[in-house]
């Protein structure tokens, strides 16, 4: 058995589907470990139900147990020598990698990490357009802005503020120069553009970007919070933040000529290769 612990917010949510899908074109038993789902108040819970209405198989306590080493009882430490799933918990390592060995490999895993690589998702990319359909807009607000995008050359602005402000791995990415400069290339290469900006931070945009031809999107929260990625996939282009949210904004965006512009680097970690989410096809600042 193959078992995909699925954590985080939307954006790694979608990553972690990606993985879970390209082992089940490989594997005959997959299922998804959302335990974590319960509890955690950071997000919105498992939105690929939500929004998409994905439903996965999932691990009884029975597996969760047996395949991790969460329950450290001597009965537990039995039944894994019992069933052979002693090593079976793997962790994703170095993050951002992708492995091809993981699907050579036969035995029973349990994999924990984010899996945050393109070579997962091109594996099932026709499977994953397929099922990651937006429902229909019913808000005037949406509807209108959607009217706007369709009629106009728009360009999405991602800012990531908030806690990417102190988060010592993430923060001094996405700088006001970042923005300044691929700013400035879409008004240099595109025509007449209209910048759709989406923020947790939208006081900071409005005051940074007051001269520009803009909409700022500030009513969608909480629980539909997954609507700015929505609006973002139906832009043209596509100016992102070192964000997993913005990353599939752009990447759902299926207009074969749209420019992404992405910052150099993802992470404030030089040992780590991030080449499978900043793309050959990125422009970068």
């Amino acid at each position: 058995m193959k078992i995909v612990k699925f954590l985080g917010g939307l954006g790694n949510q979608l990553f972690q589907y990606a993985f879970f899908l390209a082992l089940e074109q490989k594997f005959k038993h997959v299922k998804a470990d959302l335990v974590d789902f319960e509890d955690y108040k950071l997000h919105n819970g498992f939105e690929l139900e939500t929004i998409f209405n994905i439903k996965l198989p999932e691990i009884s306590s029975f597996e969760r147990n047996i395949y991790t080493r969460y329950n450290g009882s001597w009965l537990w430490r039995k039944l894994r020598r019992v069933y052979n799933t002693k090593n079976a918990y793997l962790e994703e390592s170095p993050q951002f990698t992708y492995s091809a060995k993981i699907f050579e490999d036969n035995r029973s895993h349990y994999y924990w990490g984010y899996w945050q690589h393109i070579d997962y998702i091109n594996q099932v990319a026709p499977i994953l357009r397929e099922r990651l359909q937006f429902p229909p807009f019913e808000d005037a607000k949406n509807i209108h802005i959607q009217h706007l995008i369709q009629q106009q050359n728009a360009v999405s602005v991602h800012v990531r503020r908030g806690d990417y402000l102190r988060e010592p791995l993430f923060k001094d990415i996405c700088t006001e120069e970042y923005y300044q400069r691929s700013i400035q290339y879409m008004l240099e290469t595109q025509e007449s553009p209209l910048f759709i900006v989406f923020s947790n931070d939208i006081s900071w945009c409005k005051a940074q970007f007051n001269d520009l031809n803009a909409i700022f999107v500030e009513h969608n929260t909480e629980s539909n919070s997954f609507k700015d990625m929505q609006l973002m996939s139906q832009c043209k282009h596509h100016i992102i933040a070192n964000s997993s949210f913005s990353w599939w904004g752009a990447w759902l965006n299926e207009n074969p000529n749209k420019v992404v512009v992405s910052p150099q680097k993802w992470i404030n970690d030089n040992k780590l290769d991030t080449s499978g989410l900043i793309l050959p096809a990125f422009i970068k600042f």
